[in-house]
């Protein structure tokens, strides 16, 4: 979130800064909003002492629709200079050239990496009938 507050502010959208435009500090806000919820959420589960149940399939499903949200942002946000294909700037030292603002360069690997958290550990969908069976009873 720090890093597409960072991009949404250097990113021009016109003349303005992108933080600047209504409809997307709107989304950036509503995700700013959820991954709140998460972390309580995920903090209440910590201090149960019953341990994590299905509530463990819930954080990994709203964890992950977060986590994709979250890249998809930021894909929109650097748009064209998210797809340049600069493998070393992945690393934490890299000192060459970039594309757009310091945060893009990464953007599309970290969006296709985030893709594949809604099926390993479980897909959502498994995820899902975990919560059926514990909770509901199905």
């Amino acid at each position: 979130m720090k890093r597409l507050k960072v991009v949404a502010n250097e990113e021009q959208d016109g003349q303005r800064p992108l933080i600047e435009n209504t409809r997307f500090r709107d989304r950036l806000a509503q995700l700013d909003i959820e991954l709140r919820a998460l972390e309580l959420t995920v903090l209440r589960v910590l201090t149960d002492k019953r341990g994590p149940g299905p509530q463990a399939s819930i954080l990994k499903i709203r964890g992950t629709e977060i986590g994709q949200k979250l890249f998809e942002l930021l894909m929109e946000a650097t748009g064209q200079d998210a797809i340049a294909h600069i493998p070393d700037a992945l690393e934490l030292d890299y000192n060459g050239p970039r594309t757009g603002s310091i945060d893009a360069t990464p953007a599309a690997g970290d969006y296709f990496n985030m893709r594949k958290l809604s099926i390993f550990g479980g897909s959502n969908e498994i995820q899902r009938n975990i919560i059926a069976q514990l909770v509901l009873g199905l």
